[in-house]
Protein backbone atom coordinates (compact mmCIF):
# COMPACT_ATOMS: atom_id res chain seq x y z
CA UNK A 1 0.00 0.00 0.00
CA UNK A 2 1.23 3.50 -0.75
CA UNK A 3 -0.10 7.02 -0.25
CA UNK A 4 -0.63 7.72 -3.93
CA UNK A 5 -2.72 4.62 -4.68
CA UNK A 6 -4.93 5.29 -1.66
CA UNK A 7 -5.37 8.97 -2.54
CA UNK A 8 -6.15 8.01 -6.14
CA UNK A 9 -8.88 5.64 -4.92
CA UNK A 10 -10.39 8.24 -2.58
CA UNK A 11 -10.31 10.95 -5.23
CA UNK A 12 -12.00 8.71 -7.79
CA UNK A 13 -14.87 7.90 -5.42
CA UNK A 14 -15.30 11.54 -4.38
CA UNK A 15 -15.36 12.76 -7.99
CA UNK A 16 -17.81 10.01 -8.97
CA UNK A 17 -20.35 11.15 -6.39
CA UNK A 18 -19.62 14.89 -6.07
CA UNK A 19 -18.19 15.94 -9.42
CA UNK A 20 -14.90 17.43 -10.57
CA UNK A 21 -15.26 20.64 -8.52
CA UNK A 22 -16.20 19.44 -5.02
CA UNK A 23 -14.87 15.90 -5.22
CA UNK A 24 -11.14 16.81 -5.21
CA UNK A 25 -11.71 19.20 -2.29
CA UNK A 26 -13.13 16.41 -0.16
CA UNK A 27 -10.34 14.06 -1.22
CA UNK A 28 -7.78 16.69 -0.18
CA UNK A 29 -8.97 16.31 3.43
CA UNK A 30 -7.54 12.77 3.56
CA UNK A 31 -5.15 12.10 6.45
CA UNK A 32 -2.93 9.05 6.98
CA UNK A 33 -3.65 6.82 9.94
CA UNK A 34 -3.59 3.22 11.14
CA UNK A 35 -6.23 0.67 11.97
CA UNK A 36 -5.20 -1.18 15.14
CA UNK A 37 -5.86 -4.80 16.00
CA UNK A 38 -4.15 -7.54 18.03
CA UNK A 39 -0.96 -8.79 16.42
CA UNK A 40 -0.82 -12.36 15.11
CA UNK A 41 1.39 -14.56 12.96
CA UNK A 42 0.02 -12.92 9.83
CA UNK A 43 -0.17 -9.41 11.34
CA UNK A 44 3.14 -8.54 12.99
CA UNK A 45 3.27 -6.09 15.87
CA UNK A 46 4.19 -2.49 15.06
CA UNK A 47 7.45 -2.46 16.99
CA UNK A 48 6.66 -2.24 20.69
CA UNK A 49 3.09 -0.99 20.22
CA UNK A 50 0.68 -2.62 22.65
CA UNK A 51 -2.48 -2.42 24.66
CA UNK A 52 -2.08 -2.65 28.44
CA UNK A 53 0.84 -4.29 30.19
CA UNK A 54 3.74 -2.39 31.75
CA UNK A 55 4.49 1.16 30.64
CA UNK A 56 7.68 1.85 28.67
CA UNK A 57 9.23 4.87 30.41
CA UNK A 58 12.58 6.59 30.64
CA UNK A 59 14.41 5.58 33.85
CA UNK A 60 13.26 7.68 36.81
CA UNK A 61 9.94 8.74 35.20
CA UNK A 62 7.18 8.55 37.86
CA UNK A 63 3.94 6.72 37.23
CA UNK A 64 1.22 9.31 36.39
CA UNK A 65 -1.45 10.03 39.01
CA UNK A 66 -4.58 12.15 39.21
CA UNK A 67 -5.50 13.28 42.75
CA UNK A 68 -3.36 10.49 44.20
CA UNK A 69 -5.07 7.89 42.00
CA UNK A 70 -2.70 6.02 39.66
CA UNK A 71 -3.81 6.21 36.04
CA UNK A 72 -4.30 3.15 33.88
CA UNK A 73 -1.81 2.42 31.11
CA UNK A 74 -4.12 1.91 28.13
CA UNK A 75 -1.64 1.68 25.28
CA UNK A 76 1.85 2.32 23.96
CA UNK A 77 2.48 3.45 20.38
CA UNK A 78 5.90 2.93 18.84
CA UNK A 79 5.92 6.00 16.61
CA UNK A 80 9.26 5.13 15.02
CA UNK A 81 7.36 2.32 13.28
CA UNK A 82 4.47 4.61 12.30
CA UNK A 83 6.37 7.74 11.24
CA UNK A 84 7.20 6.81 7.60
CA UNK A 85 3.50 6.45 6.71
CA UNK A 86 2.35 9.46 8.75
CA UNK A 87 4.76 11.95 7.15
CA UNK A 88 3.66 15.51 8.06
CA UNK A 89 0.97 14.22 10.45
CA UNK A 90 3.83 13.44 12.83
CA UNK A 91 6.12 16.50 12.61
CA UNK A 92 8.45 15.22 15.35
CA UNK A 93 9.88 11.84 16.40
CA UNK A 94 8.61 11.31 19.96
CA UNK A 95 9.69 7.66 20.14
CA UNK A 96 7.39 5.66 22.40
CA UNK A 97 4.11 7.26 23.49
CA UNK A 98 2.47 5.92 26.67
CA UNK A 99 -1.27 6.66 26.90
CA UNK A 100 -2.61 6.87 30.46
CA UNK A 101 -6.14 7.58 31.64
CA UNK A 102 -9.18 6.46 33.64
CA UNK A 103 -11.90 4.59 31.77
CA UNK A 104 -14.83 6.61 33.15
CA UNK A 105 -13.25 10.09 33.36
CA UNK A 106 -11.90 12.61 30.87
CA UNK A 107 -8.44 12.46 32.46
CA UNK A 108 -5.26 11.62 30.59
CA UNK A 109 -1.51 11.91 30.38
CA UNK A 110 0.65 11.02 27.39
CA UNK A 111 4.25 10.33 28.35
CA UNK A 112 6.92 10.00 25.63
CA UNK A 113 10.00 7.85 26.12
CA UNK A 114 13.28 7.27 24.32
CA UNK A 115 13.15 3.79 22.74
CA UNK A 116 16.85 3.27 23.42
CA UNK A 117 16.48 4.00 27.16
CA UNK A 118 12.93 2.96 28.00
CA UNK A 119 12.36 0.29 30.61
CA UNK A 120 9.23 -1.61 31.58
CA UNK A 121 7.50 -0.03 34.57
CA UNK A 122 4.56 -1.64 36.31
CA UNK A 123 1.89 0.47 38.05
CA UNK A 124 1.67 0.94 41.81
CA UNK A 125 0.16 -2.21 43.26
CA UNK A 126 1.14 -4.09 40.09
CA UNK A 127 -2.46 -3.80 38.85
CA UNK A 128 -2.36 -3.53 35.06
CA UNK A 129 -4.38 -4.59 32.03
CA UNK A 130 -3.21 -7.67 30.14
CA UNK A 131 -0.66 -6.82 27.47
CA UNK A 132 -1.76 -7.26 23.83
CA UNK A 133 0.81 -6.50 21.09
CA UNK A 134 -0.73 -4.29 18.39
CA UNK A 135 -0.64 -4.57 14.63
CA UNK A 136 -0.97 -1.24 12.78
CA UNK A 137 -2.52 -1.33 9.30
CA UNK A 138 -1.84 1.86 7.28
CA UNK A 139 -4.80 3.61 5.69
CA UNK A 140 -5.94 6.99 4.41
CA UNK A 141 -8.98 8.44 6.18
CA UNK A 142 -11.56 11.15 5.62
CA UNK A 143 -13.86 12.86 8.14
CA UNK A 144 -16.65 10.58 9.29
CA UNK A 145 -19.82 11.06 7.18
CA UNK A 146 -21.87 11.58 10.36
CA UNK A 147 -20.16 14.98 10.78
CA UNK A 148 -23.01 17.01 9.33
CA UNK A 149 -26.65 16.04 9.03
CA UNK A 150 -26.69 16.85 5.30
CA UNK A 151 -24.15 17.33 2.56
CA UNK A 152 -24.75 21.10 2.85
CA UNK A 153 -23.84 20.96 6.57
CA UNK A 154 -20.76 18.88 5.79
CA UNK A 155 -19.59 21.31 3.08
CA UNK A 156 -20.13 24.34 5.33
CA UNK A 157 -18.49 22.70 8.34
CA UNK A 158 -15.27 22.00 6.47
CA UNK A 159 -15.20 25.27 4.52
CA UNK A 160 -15.54 23.62 1.10
CA UNK A 161 -16.73 25.39 -2.06
CA UNK A 162 -19.76 23.54 -3.45
CA UNK A 163 -19.45 25.17 -6.85
CA UNK A 164 -22.30 26.35 -9.09
CA UNK A 165 -23.37 22.97 -10.46
CA UNK A 166 -23.58 20.77 -7.37
CA UNK A 167 -27.38 20.57 -7.46
CA UNK A 168 -27.20 19.06 -10.94
CA UNK A 169 -24.87 16.32 -9.66
CA UNK A 170 -26.59 15.38 -6.40
CA UNK A 171 -29.07 16.62 -3.80
CA UNK A 172 -27.15 18.83 -1.29
CA UNK A 173 -29.91 18.33 1.30
CA UNK A 174 -29.36 14.57 1.29
CA UNK A 175 -27.50 12.87 4.15
CA UNK A 176 -23.87 12.18 3.34
CA UNK A 177 -24.27 8.53 4.33
CA UNK A 178 -27.27 8.14 2.02
CA UNK A 179 -25.57 9.94 -0.84
CA UNK A 180 -22.60 7.57 -0.85
CA UNK A 181 -24.83 4.54 -0.16
CA UNK A 182 -22.33 2.96 2.21
CA UNK A 183 -19.33 3.59 -0.06
CA UNK A 184 -18.10 6.77 1.63
CA UNK A 185 -14.32 6.67 1.03
CA UNK A 186 -13.56 7.78 4.58
CA UNK A 187 -14.84 4.37 5.67
CA UNK A 188 -12.01 2.68 3.74
CA UNK A 189 -10.38 1.51 6.98
CA UNK A 190 -8.53 -1.83 6.65
CA UNK A 191 -9.17 -2.79 10.27
CA UNK A 192 -11.16 -6.01 9.85
CA UNK A 193 -14.05 -4.54 11.81
CA UNK A 194 -11.97 -3.34 14.77
CA UNK A 195 -12.55 0.24 15.81
CA UNK A 196 -9.21 1.10 17.39
CA UNK A 197 -7.18 3.59 15.39
CA UNK A 198 -4.02 5.70 15.56
CA UNK A 199 -3.91 9.13 13.92
CA UNK A 200 -6.09 10.00 10.91
CA UNK A 201 -9.73 11.09 11.07
CA UNK A 202 -11.41 8.87 13.66
CA UNK A 203 -14.56 6.91 12.89
CA UNK A 204 -17.55 7.89 15.01
CA UNK A 205 -19.99 5.50 16.65
CA UNK A 206 -22.94 7.88 16.73
CA UNK A 207 -24.49 10.66 14.62
CA UNK A 208 -23.36 14.15 15.43
CA UNK A 209 -20.14 16.11 15.72
CA UNK A 210 -18.30 14.83 18.82
CA UNK A 211 -14.84 16.14 17.92
CA UNK A 212 -15.30 19.39 15.98
CA UNK A 213 -11.87 20.87 16.75
CA UNK A 214 -10.22 18.16 14.66
CA UNK A 215 -11.05 20.27 11.61
CA UNK A 216 -7.96 22.38 12.16
CA UNK A 217 -6.86 22.81 15.75
CA UNK A 218 -6.26 19.27 16.98
CA UNK A 219 -4.50 16.12 15.82
CA UNK A 220 -6.17 12.82 16.63
CA UNK A 221 -3.61 10.48 18.21
CA UNK A 222 -5.50 7.40 19.34
CA UNK A 223 -9.01 5.97 19.48
CA UNK A 224 -9.61 3.09 21.88
CA UNK A 225 -12.90 1.23 21.74
CA UNK A 226 -14.58 -0.93 24.35
CA UNK A 227 -14.16 -4.12 22.32
CA UNK A 228 -10.44 -4.94 22.44
CA UNK A 229 -9.16 -4.17 25.92
CA UNK A 230 -10.14 -5.08 29.47
CA UNK A 231 -12.03 -1.81 29.86
CA UNK A 232 -15.53 -0.57 29.12
CA UNK A 233 -16.07 3.09 28.28
CA UNK A 234 -19.36 4.92 28.73
CA UNK A 235 -22.26 3.25 26.91
CA UNK A 236 -19.85 0.86 25.21
CA UNK A 237 -18.28 3.77 23.35
CA UNK A 238 -14.71 4.89 22.84
CA UNK A 239 -12.00 7.16 24.16
CA UNK A 240 -10.15 9.60 21.92
CA UNK A 241 -6.74 11.09 22.74
CA UNK A 242 -6.17 14.48 21.06
CA UNK A 243 -3.46 17.12 21.05
CA UNK A 244 -3.34 20.70 19.69
CA UNK A 245 -1.45 20.66 16.40
CA UNK A 246 1.03 23.29 17.60
CA UNK A 247 1.65 21.38 20.83
CA UNK A 248 2.48 18.28 18.78
CA UNK A 249 4.93 20.27 16.68
CA UNK A 250 6.51 21.50 19.94
CA UNK A 251 6.55 18.02 21.47
CA UNK A 252 4.44 19.27 24.40
CA UNK A 253 2.29 16.29 25.31
CA UNK A 254 1.16 17.96 28.54
CA UNK A 255 -1.53 19.67 26.44
CA UNK A 256 -3.13 16.37 25.36
CA UNK A 257 -6.82 15.87 26.15
CA UNK A 258 -9.30 13.03 25.93
CA UNK A 259 -12.90 12.94 24.73
CA UNK A 260 -15.44 10.24 25.47
CA UNK A 261 -17.60 9.22 22.53
CA UNK A 262 -20.40 7.15 24.04
CA UNK A 263 -22.28 4.62 22.00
Amino acid sequence: MDHQSEITFIRAVCVEFLGEHLGPQLAALARPGFGLCPASDSRPAAGRSRLGGPALLDPGTPWPHDDDQPLNLFAVLDTDELAPWLADELPIRPGLLNFFGIDHLEVCQIVPADPARAIEVRPPGDDSFAMVPLHAEPCMTLPDPWWGATLEDFIEGFGLDPGPDLASICDPSEKVTDLFAGDFPGEHYPTSGDLDQAFGWPPSVQPGDPLPDLRGEYTHLLRLSSNLGEWEFAEGGSLHFLIPRQALRDGDFSQAVVALDDG
